[in-house]
């Protein structure tokens, strides 16, 4: 459990902050105050940490401490080299790619992080919170988006590593300081999120060093010079730990090595930052997310892969909570430590630039000053009724009065000190139409210069009356993939397998993302990744005599919930095939993703086919779905009465669409719709889809993009289930309205 205190800050000397001085320039809204309240706790732990602190902050920017002294520093001592003028605040923050806490944590204890051992490195976590719309991929792009806005991807919008991607909240570096605002050395992706900043001139200078065989020189260089500009804000990336784990492993003398290095470039830039004489630094030193117990940077929401560090060169409002600390035995455990998204509004509070409560739209909390509630999270009670409910838990900090706001409007004010719950038994109370809804709750504890927010979307209501699902949707079900945590995926009746269509492909080809429903997984497959064969995405291999589309007259139906991030800006793509869907008259059946030209939305369509024979769809205008929203697509063919059916449920709207009710399958021989032992999953039966759509002109060895035609894409499957037999209108209704996957039915 996090302590309810707040320590105090650094001692002041030059080039670091005073416990009480606000007089940089542009202070105004919000002085800190906060940083000097007094620790709750007993006088001498205060004593011994204050102590502490100015020692290992003299320490670790070369301050004349020696971290032997037994005597206690007067706490706002007398600093003859201090110049007259006021002091400017400045923030560096330093992101070591591939650096874990576990190896950080070793480096300390043995010795070979010196620079690393004079912060205050912290336990902390990345990735959101499982299970909850928080929760992101532990992969390099989502975390840096992290880092930068101080949000998880439901809000910043960076779902995976995939290029071409933008952040949809302001980074830190949005609100501009005096003098000249930001400068970073980035790689080629950070330098990518960081381009509306650079265009607009927030970010002043932005470096890259990937081109460079020395990288880690280059980076140290272009970091000096940025920390002896007049940038308020300095953000230096090194990615040669990352680079070391991929090479050598991070249980390696060379991964240990590449970290000392580190260290000592990290001592250099702390050397030169304690140097200036009238600023003060803020130093925060992260690993931004972990990797697997084997070194792999495969984005799961587990221990390993959500484990990081923060290192920083103050004392924080969680006083000693998390330094120190032994990695926990479970995910929820460690949610009770500080975590990647409190960067951003630490440095923002730091450098007077934090938003008011009822404009907070950030996921984190600032780590200096007045102390936030902690371990804020939301559950969704009586869902899909009229009364639906959100209850909020937190940990507050035991002398603090509570405010709640719900979209920035306050819906309870001056709870007594102490409260940790909250049930909005009103959210609701202003909706006229069912629907799928989301709230944006922001928790302030304290009032006026002392208080301090937090913020979280809920997860998404049903506002309507509750609709059981039909008990008979489990007559006839094939396969069934509930998705988890973990993969790859599995059968929940044991009928079928699911894999990449290579073991060549990278883990990031396919991830784990919040499913449909609160608590739920999916699976995002991505075909930004392919192998110099051309194989891309996910495939589906049925059991023998299990594939629903084999027989002389198959009867089937096929459902998932579908979400596509974005929308193709061309031609057509696979949703989930067993043809070779470069023409839709090849034998078999095929579910198609198509740009709509229409803005937030795309289109589908369907498909079968015989081999020179084809029966479609509607295909103008297609089916609208919403961009970023899921919906529900269900697929049937009688091959006794010759007809077809699919619907669309888009909950945003509550609409079912008919996009064909008994439609004739004309000519095609339906007995020819398994051409293919497998269905591709974000593909087609050949795995091969996107090389496949230049007809032949262009052959393997591959490369994502080669064949222009047809773009890659991120396709986002929840719930995925296959029947052998066409449901009826009753049954699909109740999956549309009842907004429950179907393993909450009992198989027994």
């Amino acid at each position: 459990m996090r302590h309810a205190h707040t320590a105090r800050s650094a001692s002041q000397r030059p080039g670091f902050p005073s416990p009480s001085e606000n007089s940089h320039p542009g202070s105004h809204a919000l002085p800190f105050q906060g940083l000097s309240r007094p620790v709750f706790g007993k006088p001498g732990l205060l004593k011994a940490l204050a102590v502490a602190t100015l020692s290992a902050t003299l320490a670790a920017c070369g301050g004349s401490g020696t971290g032997n002294d037994q005597e206690a520093e007067p706490e706002t001592p007398v600093n003859p080299d201090k110049p007259d003028t006021p002091s400017t605040r400045h923030a560096l923050i330093i992101n070591l790619d591939g650096a874990t806490y576990q190896a950080v944590q070793q480096g300390i204890a043995d010795g070979s992080l010196p620079n690393l051992a004079k912060l205050q490195v912290q336990l902390a976590y990345s990735g959101g919170v499982a299970g909850t719309p928080s929760q992101q991929a532990n992969l390099d792009m989502p975390s840096w988006a992290s880092l930068l806005t101080g949000t998880w991807a439901n809000r910043h919008g960076v779902v995976s590593t995939a290029p071409d991607q933008v952040l949809r909240q302001n980074s830190l570096f949005h609100s501009e300081q005096n003098g000249q605002n930001a400068a970073a050395v980035a790689s080629k992706g950070l330098a990518h999120l960081l381009k509306a900043d650079h265009d607009a001139e927030r970010l002043h200078e932005l470096a890259d060093c990937s081109p460079q065989t020395v990288t880690l020189s280059c980076v140290s260089s272009q970091a000096l010079t940025m920390i002896k500009g007049d940038y308020r804000k300095v953000l230096v990336q090194y990615r040669a730990a990352k680079d070391a784990a991929l090479d050598f492993g991070i249980e390696s003398p060379g991964y240990n090595a590449t970290l000392s290095k580190l260290d000592k470039e990290i001592g250099t830039l702390l050397d030169a930052a304690a140097k200036q004489k009238d600023r003060e630094w803020l130093v925060i030193v992260t690993g931004s997310h972990g990797l697997s117990e084997h070194g792999q940077d495969n984005g799961l929401p587990l221990l390993p892969q959500s484990t990081t560090f923060l290192a920083i060169n103050q004392a924080v409002n969680t006083g000693e909570q998390g330094i120190g600390a032994s990695v926990p035995a479970t995910l929820p455990e460690l949610y009770q430590y500080n975590s990647l998204v409190d960067v951003a509004p630490t440095i923002m509070r730091y450098l007077d630039k934090l938003p008011p409560a009822a404009d907070y739209k950030l996921d984190g909390s600032s780590l200096l000053g007045p102390q936030a509630v902690t371990s804020l999270q939301a559950t969704v009670l009586d869902n899909h009724s009229s009364a639906v409910a959100i209850k909020l838990d937190w940990k507050a900090p035991a002398d603090a009065s509570i405010d709640i706001l719900r979209d920035g409007q306050v819906i309870a004010s001056r709870l007594p000190a102490g409260t940790q719950s909250y049930t909005d038994n009103q959210a609701t109370a202003g909706l006229s139409d069912r629907g799928t809804y989301q709230f944006d709750y922001t928790v302030q504890a304290g009032s006026g210069t002392d208080a301090a927010w937090r913020s979280l979307f809920s997860p998404p209501i049903s506002y309507l009356p509750p609709v059981p699902l039909e008990a008979s949707l489990l007559n006839g079900l094939v396969s069934y993939y509930p998705f988890s945590a973990n993969l790859p995926p599995v059968d929940a009746q044991k009928n079928s397998t699911m894999a990449p269509a290579s073991n060549d492909l990278p883990n990031a080809a396919g991830l784990v993302v919040p499913g449909p429903f609160t608590g739920t997984h999916g699976l995002l497959v991505d075909t930004n990744y392919v192998t110099e064969e051309g194989l891309e995405g996910y495939r589906m291999t049925p059991a023998q005599g299990f594939d629903i589309s084999t027989g002389s007259n198959p009867q089937f139906t096929i459902g998932f919930w579908y979400q596509v991030p974005k929308c193709i800006d061309r031609n057509n793509v696979t949703v989930l095939s067993n043809k070779n869907y470069v023409s839709g008259a090849n034998a078999g059946v095929a579910i198609g993703l198509f740009n709509s030209g229409i803005q937030n939305q795309c289109g589908i369509a369907f498909n079968i086919g015989s081999g020179g024979v084809r029966a479609d769809g509607p295909t103008n205008p297609y089916t609208q779905i919403p961009v970023g929203k899921w919906v529900h697509l269900a697929f049937s063919v009688d091959g006794v009465a010759k007809t077809m059916n699919m619907r669309v449920f888009d909950p945003s709207t509550e609409q079912v669409m008919r996009v064909a009710t008994n439609k004739s399958t004309g000519a095609v021989d339906v007995s020819k719709l398994s051409p293919y032992p497998q269905w591709g999953i974000g593909d087609d039966g050949t795995g091969t889809f996107l090389m496949n759509k230049c007809n032949g002109s262009v052959k393997p060895p591959y490369t994502v993009g080669q064949c222009s035609v047809a773009p890659p894409t991120q396709q986002m499957f929840g719930d995925l289930a296959m029947w052998n037999r066409v449901l009826s209108e009753q049954e699909l209704s109740s999956i549309y309205w009842s907004k429950k996957p179907l393993s909450s039915l009992s198989t027994h």
